[in-house]
């Protein structure tokens, strides 16, 4: 069994970039990072970091499937959202994605951060002139370009720091539980 899995589902790169952080300030070598497309069930560990792009407010299908079907593990999520850097939204996802995780499970907590879109959908806020009143779209607008820019460096410190904060959390005996078998 692994140490640690770094597990993400991502369309266009963003929560990618994250996991790759992530599973880089990872303490460990007996660690792992798969797109959850290619987890089935197969591969476990003893702490999960799982993440996802937000879409409508949640993760994806399989990535709930994944979520729910761990067991006696350490589980902390991370995911890139393109509607904005607003740590309420992201509080509210936190709070969907915890759902699905069952109560046998320690949960050490959760990092998001504003993600880039893909270019039709500053299209698809740009057809809201007139429609939908272009206050509206010219805030959608600018948040969607806003995205462009991330995750940055500064998201990507912050996700290392996530990382270490979340292995922190895991009680001491299991942080140490590999020195059983060298003694």
């Amino acid at each position: 069994m692994l140490k640690y899995l770094v597990v993400y589902a991502s369309e266009t790169g963003n929560t990618k970039k994250i996991a790759d952080e992530i599973f880089y300030a990872l303490p460990s070598d007996s660690k792992e990072e798969l797109n959850v497309r290619s987890w089935n069930g197969r591969h476990d560990a003893e702490t999960y970091f799982v993440g996802f792009w937000v879409n409508r407010g949640t993760c994806s299908l399989e990535v709930i499937d994944l979520i729910s079907s761990l067991h006696g593990k350490n589980v902390a999520f991370f995911g890139t959202c393109g509607m904005g850097n607003d740590p309420a939204y992201y509080k509210s996802v936190e709070a969907i994605a915890t759902v699905w995780l069952p109560t046998d499970n320690r949960y050490l907590g959760s990092f998001f951060c504003q993600g880039s879109m893909p270019a039709f959908i500053r299209d698809r806020y740009e057809e809201l002139r007139g429609k939908r009143g272009d206050e509206f779209a010219d805030r959608m607008i600018a948040i969607f370009d806003e995205g462009q820019r991330h995750p940055d460096k500064q998201d990507l410190l912050r996700a290392n720091v996530f990382a270490d904060t979340a292995v922190h959390r895991i009680p001491e005996q299991e942080n140490y539980s590999h020195l059983r078998d060298i003694l």
